[in-house]
C-alpha cells in the first residue's frame, strides 16, 4: 500500500499568513492617510502661494489687493477680480481672501490693509489652512 502525499496549506499557515497581513495593514494605514493628509496640505499651499503672487503682481499694476472667494460649484470672484483659478481638475477646496483691515470697496482692500488667505478642503472642513500677507 502506497502512502498518498496531499500538497497544499493547513489552516493554520492560512491563519498565519492573515495575521501577518493584518498586522501589516494596521501599521500601513496611518501611515497612508498621514501621507494624504500632507499631500492636501502641500497643495492648499502651493495655491494660496499662487494667490499671494497674483496679488502682489495685482498691487503693483493697481495698488491694490483684491478680495473675494473661489467657491466650487458657486463664487468665482477670485477669477473674475484676479484671474485665478486653481490649478487642479478636482474642485474640492473653497478659497477666501479676505481684507485684515476694514474699508473694502468692492472687492479691493485699502492702500495699507494687508489679506489673509484661507483654503477649507470638503473632505478635511475642520482643518482650513489660513496665512495671512502685508503689504
Amino acid at each position: 500500500m502506497s502512502k498518498v502525499v496531499q500538497s497544499g496549506f493547513t489552516l493554520i499557515e492560512l491563519m498565519v499568513s492573515v495575521a501577518i497581513v493584518g498586522i501589516i495593514a494596521a501599521v500601513a494605514m496611518p501611515i497612508y492617510q498621514d501621507y494624504v493628509e500632507n499631500a492636501r496640505v502641500a497643495v492648499l499651499q502651493d495655491n494660496i502661494q499662487t494667490i499671494r503672487l497674483m496679488q502682489d503682481e495685482r498691487r503693483r499694476a493697481r495698488g491694490e489687493f483684491a478680495e473675494g472667494d473661489y467657491v466650487p460649484g458657486g463664487s468665482q470672484t477670485l477669477t473674475t477680480r484676479l484671474g485665478w483659478t486653481p490649478g487642479t481638475s478636482s474642485d474640492l477646496v473653497t478659497y477666501a481672501v479676505t481684507c485684515v483691515t476694514d474699508g473694502a470697496t468692492a472687492g479691493e482692500c485699502t492702500r495699507a490693509s494687508g489679506y489673509s488667505v484661507t483654503a477649507t478642503h470638503a473632505q478635511s472642513p475642520d482643518n482650513p489652512i489660513t496665512q495671512s500677507f502685508s503689504p
